[in-house]
């Protein structure tokens, strides 16, 4: 435990000191040059090979991506039920990427935080291109999330903060358009974004921390616009958020693991971190998305592994490293490329 206190201390730290203004100098500077490591070329394996009751939906076409700040890269694990094969590491123009999202019509958007924008890429018969297709300008900004509606028409970009220092906000994106079509702010403190998320109404909702007060607040922004309200306070670190197709919230609150809410209310704790009764052995995790079918919540953790939840499995989804008395099955892969700061099942939720 002692171990993981220590390296959640300095992730946050290092963290932060990737995120001060001097981002700014990095625009247009060149992608990230990280190699990935050989020795791992097969990418994770778990006991007995598992596939889970449910799962033969997943073909060829369905992958994982990760994306790893510090090592400028996105990694692609191509999925067959639950066991994944490292595919390729994306590093093309890519400079500290965090959030990450994809949509059921196989888009795939990547924060792109040393460039101050938002990468597009088309996923399309079994690959992940090694170059966008657009690309999001988010001037000034430093996005580090980013969620979008399935029909593209909205999208939403979690900004840490400005490139100056000044507090974080929410980019808008509206008609596919490459320019926001408005910014989201929130009170007068310096807060720093971290998760967004859209739910089925085309509300924006948003997770950020206050240094001023060391908590975290979830805001709603109905359509998508000002003002803002606090639905969830008190977290003692925000991290992402993302929607069931039920409606239901899902947040992640660092210090203790990832909350399932009734709707947006009635919050409770989920998937625990560590070994204790209700953990499953997470330390730092930081974003999470669903896939198309809910089969599955998938959680990156920035201690060098990710994770998929399964919804319903009632503790018996076949090869399973954690089962635990709530009944969830919760697999665990040891990430190839670094430590994964976002992450998104494709096709996308």
């Amino acid at each position: 435990m002692g171990t993981k206190v220590t390296r959640m201390s300095v992730n946050r730290i290092v963290r932060l000191s990737y995120l001060l203004p001097a981002l700014a100098l990095l625009s247009g500077c060149g992608g990230g040059s990280a190699v990935p490591s050989q020795a791992a070329a097969t990418g994770p394996t778990l006991s007995n090979s598992p596939i889970a009751p449910g799962a033969s939906h997943y073909g060829n076409d369905s992958f994982v991506i990760t994306a790893q700040l510090y090592g400028n890269d996105a990694s692609v694990y191509q999925r067959k039920g639950y066991t994944l094969t490292h595919k390729t590491a994306i590093m093309y123009g890519i400079s500290m990427p965090q959030g990450t999202a994809t949509t059921p019509n196989g888009y795939w958007y990547l924060t792109n935080t040393g460039h101050n924008n938002v990468l597009v890429y088309k996923i399309s018969k079994g690959s992940i291109p090694s170059y966008p297709i657009d690309t999001l300008d988010d001037h000034g900004q430093l996005p580090d999330n980013v969620s979008a509606a399935p029909s593209r028409n909205l999208v939403a970009v979690s900004n840490y903060s400005s490139t100056t220092g000044s507090a974080g906000s929410v980019s808008v994106y509206l008609s596919r358009q490459s320019e926001p079509a408005r910014t989201l702010t929130y009170g007068n403190d310096a807060i720093q974004g971290q998760g967004i998320a859209i739910d089925h109404q085309g509300n924006c909702f948003w997770s950020f921390q206050d240094p001023n007060t060391s908590s975290g607040t979830i805001v709603e922004f109905p359509g998508c616009n000002m003002p803002g309200t606090a639905i969830i306070s008190g977290l003692k670190q925000a991290e992402g958020i993302a929607f069931d197709q039920s409606g239901d919230l899902y947040y992640v609150d660092q210090a203790y693991g990832v909350y399932q809410c009734n709707k947006t209310a009635s919050c409770a704790l989920f998937a625990g971190n560590g070994n204790g009764p209700s953990g499953y052995g997470f330390a730092l995790p930081n974003n999470l998305n669903f896939d198309q079918q809910d089969k599955s919540l998938w959680l990156s953790d920035a201690s060098g592994y990710f994770w998929a939840i399964v919804l319903g499995g009632n503790g018996h989804c076949k090869g399973s490293n954690k089962g635990k008395g709530s009944g969830l099955c919760v697999y665990q892969y040891t990430s190839v490329d670094g430590d994964p700061y976002g992450i998104a099942p494709s096709p996308g939720g």
